[in-house]
């Protein structure tokens, strides 16, 4: 790496404005890209990332830029190798957290949404694709689904309202009345309250849902509730879905909790302490992909992650809760406490739910440091390029296009919301499961066992859809957490989703 001048040096301290008057240093032309042979890029890649952020993260500019001007000749958005594009998702990110430190240049040049306006109609289409070629929604609502069917147990009045928004998807209600149906005693009578902000989102749904209900015989209500997840009143809840003494009432959210985290920049939390298990073999996402290339480089990168991000070879993403390591209750609620996520919960609670589904990324994605943010959206998304570009390759029918679109409108919009975002703005605060259950169990909810029966109808699921069989020797697994009592989807034994079940403690 070139070193850097002693005007360079001294620029990174100056203000962000003055930054921007200073030429930056550049790599003299892009012959040292030649010069590398495709294992040296990628180790570059990951090394340049890394010192990217850390300039970022210091404001410096013309670093910044130095190291983003090499990041982009090597990587690329449509670039062939899964990390030359996962690299070119973070530089965008990097470069827009870059640019927030003058808040006028960025709202000016940077759209506020996924990608380009005018590219706005086809995340729709990306997030199918996703669901289609990757296991990991279908397995949260199937999961959801068994969890739901095993509480309403007898019940002849059933409501559930689904709080997923943009995760929604009518095929969940589908499987489920496909399950009502065969239940011993016939199918309830069900309601389902969707929670969405497109209305013409909803009219589908409804019209989806009420025909395949008539086609199964099943007396069906379809109720809307046009909103985002975090703009709903906690102190109306009962009002806005029309909760019904009589009715056993159910609560489905997958993958949207989190945003409301976002409501409150206070209830950004700190990161769980937590014990490695050593001796493990389970890789970080960014070594699975190295794996994938010749021994050399993925011998050498693995060092070179290993060295940054101070892990031992045998490290293990998979974590357990040490019981040393619990805080005094009194002290963690204080501590934690987040008006509008737990002013929710505690909402829900009232509604007396028989059963509440959560499925939530299990990622620390709302550390209190930009720093640990980035390596850990590193490490996350490295693993959901790697899965869906296996899963891509397997289906040569399907175009690259989809993929490329999946990666940018829907990863690389999460990443950009992880990476450059910061307050209320950022709402992708993913947390991990053990920070959940705490946050869970301080708004009086208790756990429910999500039952053996439930993680054999997972594996048949992965099994039938051509992913391997869920057990230790597939490339994707469903696994018990720590408790025994909720599920984890992995990757390469990798954690990459939880779900979990809750209701009102006694």
């Amino acid at each position: 790496m070139d070193m850097f001048q002693e005007d360079t040096l001294s620029s990174a301290t100056s203000s962000p404005a003055s930054s921007l008057c200073t030429p930056s240093p550049h790599p003299h032309g892009s012959s040292w890209v030649q010069e590398l042979s495709h294992d040296q890029q990628g180790l570059r890649l990951i090394s340049l990332l890394y010192q990217c952020a850390a300039e970022v993260a210091a404001g410096a500019f013309d670093r910044a830029n130095f190291y983003l001007e090499q990041i982009t000749q090597l990587a690329s958005l449509d670039a062939p190798h899964t990390l030359q594009r996962l690299a070119a998702v973070f530089a965008d990110a990097l470069a827009r957290k870059l640019l927030n430190l003058v808040p006028g240049l960025s709202r000016a040049l940077l759209p506020t949404g996924p990608g380009s306006p005018a590219e706005a109609h086809l995340v729709p289409a990306a997030r199918r694709h996703l669901f289609d070629v990757l296991p990991f929604m279908k397995l949260a609502y199937l999961t959801t689904n068994h969890a739901v069917l095993e509480a309403m147990e007898g019940e002849r009045f059933v409501h559930v309202v689904d709080l997923s928004g943009p995760a929604a998807n009518p095929v969940q209600w589908i499987a489920l009345f496909h399950a009502f149906r065969s239940r011993r005693g016939g199918p309830p009578h069900l309601r389902v309250t969707a929670v969405h902000d497109a209305k013409e989102f909803l009219a589908s749904m409804a019209c989806v849902l009420a025909r395949e209900a008539e086609a199964f015989d099943i007396p069906f209500q379809f109720s809307a509730v046009e909103a985002r997840l975090e703009d709903l009143d906690a102190d109306a809840l009962r009002h806005l879905f029309r909760v019904r003494s009589g009715e056993a009432l159910a609560v489905s959210v997958v993958g949207q909790l989190h945003r409301l985290l976002a409501a409150d920049d206070a209830g950004g939390g700190r990161s769980s302490r937590h014990v490695h298990v050593p001796g493990s073999s389970c890789l970080t996402p960014v070594q699975i992909i190295a794996r994938s290339s010749p021994s050399s480089f993925g011998e050498l990168l693995e060092r070179e992650l290993n060295t940054r991000l101070q892990l031992s070879p045998d490290y293990s993403p998979v974590l357990s809760i040490s019981p040393q390591s619990s805080p005094v209750p009194g002290q963690q609620q204080q501590r934690e406490k987040a008006p509008k996520l737990g002013s929710f919960l505690r909402a829900v609670r009232a509604l007396s739910p028989k059963i509440m589904v959560v499925a939530e990324p299990e990622a620390n994605h709302n550390a209190p440091t930009f720093m640990e943010r980035f390596e850990e959206a590193l490490n996350y998304y490295a693993s959901l390029f790697d899965c869906l570009e296996r899963a891509s390759a397997a289906q040569a029918h399907r175009c690259a296009g989809e993929r490329a679109r999946a990666e940018r409108l829907v990863l690389g919009e999460e990443i950009r919301g992880v990476v450059a975002r910061e307050g209320a703005e950022r709402k992708e605060r993913h947390e991990r499961l053990a920070r959940w259950a705490r946050r869970m169990e301080a708004a009086g909810m208790e756990r429910v066992g999500l039952s053996y029966d439930g993680m054999m109808e997972a594996r048949k699921l992965l099994q039938s859809c051509g992913w391997g069989g869920g057990g230790d020797d597939s490339a994707y697994q469903v696994a018990h957490d720590a408790s025994g009592k909720a599920f984890f989807f992995c990757w390469h034994r990798k954690p990459l989703y939880s779900v979990s079940a809750w209701r009102p403690a006694a």
